[in-house]
């Protein structure tokens, strides 16, 4: 879990810190509230762009092998067969090479129109002990490059730096491990050889897990500190939604496509406790559900194809839906199920607009729902105040702009002067301005708009 993040030139962050614990412990449930534009999806991005982060290589060479097969394969004889496959390789093709190179996360972050280095510190706590990773980019000739990496954590009982490696816009790399990091001489040879061609194009936690990846676990559980292991897997284990981008850690058992696909017909439990699961789901939050199934198509040799059904009532009569023909806002909500469950199971979930094109009143008993089980982290940006109501005032954050345009964000409990009393409407004192953090706008005038662009002559 995440106890704090600290921002320098970051997108539209001259410097801000994001304190998210009480009493030394990651709190369970952050709510970010603000007004449009205020920053809210670039702290969101921060903790997409750490884990895209650490797949870079790995993407890299998944990339380069999917090629070389394309470019060497024989043609299939089954002309509709060899095509399909193809396909697949190219669409994978196109997923990764976006998060194949670290330029390609970080860049587009870098606040415009500074030349100051870029810092984003990431303090977290696993297992009762914290720590931090620090990222540091600075520009040369307007080029963003990778100026240093540290990772502090638990190394025996004490806690230090695991490694720290930094580079001069020259290109010279100077590494630093701590001596319990690795437990031989070949392990750490070859971990310096990988950081000499690839760091600054990757982090070193992505040299680390492309490497873990390639070699036999028993020889990087003998070899390596396992708390760095620990670390990174914490990392890669963050789920998320944004607009852009989503990401969710798979449960063994369930479906990943969950309004339709195939799967392997040896598979086909995954689909009855999908299907079971979201019964649960979606009907104590639909009046009018009455059923939630899939429908399976067995006619392929080896492969089942499914697709999700639901039976509304509708003028007292019941009938059976594609899914696909659901609002906008029910399919939002099959597409968050998946990393709801995920943080009841000990994961951190990041959501960037948890509210969007769901009622109020839903929204707001799904989080009063996983306020009584949660195991991990969820951190949410919301214009949705009702939740409010639901959360302790120590989860409620609001990012403020001040008048130079200056940004920070502040917990509830800590942003106003006086002291808050167990009966205030923090919604309404929210609403009426008290913290800040809401559009202060004057009147538009589409009239006179329509009238200068000559459209009402």
């Amino acid at each position: 879990m995440f106890t704090a993040l600290e921002f320098e030139n970051y997108m539209s962050f001259k410097h801000l810190e994001f304190n998210i614990q009480k009493k030394n412990k990651a709190k369970k449930i952050v709510a970010i509230y603000g007004e449009n534009g205020s920053g809210k999806s670039n702290i969101v991005s921060a903790f997409m762009n750490l884990n895209f982060s650490i797949r870079t290589l790995r993407n890299l060479n998944l990339i380069t092998n999917a090629k070389e097969i394309l470019n060497s394969d024989e043609p299939d004889a089954d002309k509709d067969k060899d095509f399909n496959r193809k396909l697949d390789i190219m669409m994978k093709v196109f997923r990764n090479e976006r998060y194949s190179k670290l330029s390609s996360i970080f860049s587009k972050a870098y606040m415009l129109e500074t030349e100051e280095p870029m810092k984003i510190k990431y303090e977290f706590q696993i297992n009762g002990h914290n720590g931090y990773y620090e990222l540091v980019f600075k520009k040369n000739n307007g080029e963003v490059y990778l100026a240093s990496e540290k990772l502090n954590f638990l190394i025996n009982k004490a806690r230090g730096n695991l490694f720290e490696i930094s580079s001069n816009n020259n290109g010279k790399i100077d590494v630093n491990f701590s001596p319990n990091l690795f437990k031989n001489k070949d392990a750490k040879t070859i971990m310096n050889n990988s950081i000499a061609r690839f760091w600054g194009k990757h982090t070193f936690l992505s040299i680390f897990d492309d490497f873990e990846n390639s070699t036999n676990s028993n020889y990087v559980q003998d070899n390596v500190s396992k708390n760095l292991r620990i670390v990174i897997n914490n990392f890669k284990s963050i789920s998320f939604r944004a607009d852009d981008a989503s990401g969710t850690v798979q449960l063994r058992k369930m479906l990943h496509n969950l309004a339709n696909g195939s799967i392997s017909k040896d598979e086909d439990s995954k689909i009855d406790i999908t299907e079971k699961a979201l019964k649960n789901y979606f009907i104590p939050l639909y009046s009018d559900i009455e059923d939630i199934f899939y429908e399976r198509n067995n006619s392929q040799e080896n492969k089942i194809e499914y697709r999700l059904f639901e039976k509304k009532r509708m003028n007292n009569e019941l009938i059976t839906i594609p899914f696909e023909m659901e609002s906008n806002g029910t399919k939002k909500l099959l597409e968050l199920f998946p990393l709801f469950l995920n943080v009841i199971a000990g994961q951190t979930v990041i959501i960037d607009e948890i509210d969007q094109g769901i009622h109020d009143l839903l929204i707001e008993r799904i989080i009063d729902n996983i306020k009584e089980d949660i195991e991990g982290q969820l951190i949410f940006t919301t214009h949705d105040t009702q939740i409010m109501q639901q959360l302790d005032v120590g989860s409620l954050y609001v990012l403020q702009v001040e008048s130079d345009g200056s940004k920070r964000i502040v917990n509830l409990s800590n942003a106003s002067q006086k002291q808050l009393g167990t009966n205030n409407n923090i919604q309404k004192l929210y609403l009426n301005g008290y913290f800040s953090g809401i559009p202060y706008a004057d009147d538009v005038d589409f009239y006179d708009i329509l009238e200068n662009v000559g459209e009402n002559e």
